[in-house]
């Protein structure tokens, strides 16, 4: 496997195997970072002002309409994900930051529960529909300006952020400062490069869908996050997942090639998860923990916990 060794002013050295290649965009597994990411890296600006600007208005210009049909498909995923916040707590709802909270989803599941939620996010258009929820939402990036003006928290939720930003690192150790001892941190990406992936892949012949390079700078799965979280000095303590959507296309559904068939067979996940959340929660919970711990699932989700200071070490 061809090596690539490639060395920026603003994001250093980076060094690994070349996992594919889009136009000019090289996808490499960088031993440096602990992750897949393109080469090269763009600059922090535009990819700033993309998301600011454009994201909402033309590569996602139905997701609203979307996320409001979802809502309450989405609520089952959320109200999973606060569950296991309150169990490695270990008590009730306290005070919770959403970075990237796009139209308010998890936000609104997390007040509904009791905890005090704010949320930070880029787009004007979707922080304005938050908003319009009466949720407490900042319409910014979250940087190290704004990072001093949020406070301190017990739960930080980064839901499929980190695949889009030029440096994740950095993000994760902005967000580490703002936890609690003992807070938990659930970090969400797309779960890329799994078996079920490279399976319908060689299965069918098709274009690794899954590498947007304009869109996704980074390409992680469970492993290569958790050692990203725990180098940013927090402990991984939980994996979750969402349902596998590969399977369909292992089964002789190409939603990847037709947007109607895949909004079609996102209805079919939406109706197991809104129906496992019905019977019995515990189940849905233990179903996902399970295609977790197989590495399998659309996304990966680790939850991490902020180790308490050591006793006599400074504050």
């Amino acid at each position: 496997m061809q090596q690539r060794e490639w060395h920026s002013p603003l994001y250093g050295e980076h060094v690994g195997a070349v996992l594919d290649q889009h136009d000019e965009i090289e996808i490499v597994a960088c031993k440096n970072c602990g992750f897949a990411h393109v080469i090269p890296i763009p600059a922090a600006e535009a990819v700033e002002a993309f998301y600011q600007e454009d994201f909402y208005q033309t590569e996602k210009s139905r997701y609203l309409e979307e996320a409001r049909e979802d809502f309450e498909w989405k609520a089952t995923e959320f109200n999973l994900r606060v569950k296991i916040a309150n169990s490695l707590l270990g008590r009730g709802a306290g005070r919770v930051l959403d970075i990237g909270c796009g139209p308010g989803d998890f936000l609104k599941v997390a007040q509904d529960a009791g905890w005090d939620a704010v949320g930070i996010e880029p787009s004007p258009i979707a922080a304005k529909y938050a908003k319009e929820r009466g949720l407490n939402v900042i319409n910014g990036f979250f940087d190290a300006e704004a990072s001093t003006k949020l406070g301190q928290f017990d739960f930080i939720h980064l839901s499929e952020v980190l695949e889009h930003i030029a440096e994740p690192i950095k993000l994760i150790t902005l967000a580490e400062k703002l936890l609690n001892p003992g807070g938990v941190l659930c970090v969400s990406v797309p779960n890329d490069y799994n078996a079920l992936q490279l399976a319908a892949v060689q299965n069918s012949g098709k274009k690794k869908w899954w590498i947007v390079p304009d869109h996704h700078l980074n390409y992680f799965n469970f492993d290569s996050l958790a050692s990203t979280i725990e180098q940013c000095g927090l402990t991984v303590r939980q994996r979750l997942t969402n349902f596998p959507m590969e399977l369909f296309l292992l089964m002789g559904q190409d939603y990847t090639k037709d947007p109607k068939l895949g909004r079609e067979l996102h209805g079919l996940r939406k109706n197991l998860d809104i129906n496992l959340a019905t019977v019995d929660v515990d189940v849905m919970l233990k179903f996902y923990e399970s295609l977790a711990q197989a590495n399998m699932g659309r996304l990966a989700i680790v939850f991490a916990t902020k180790p308490y200071p050591m006793k006599g070490a400074e504050l």
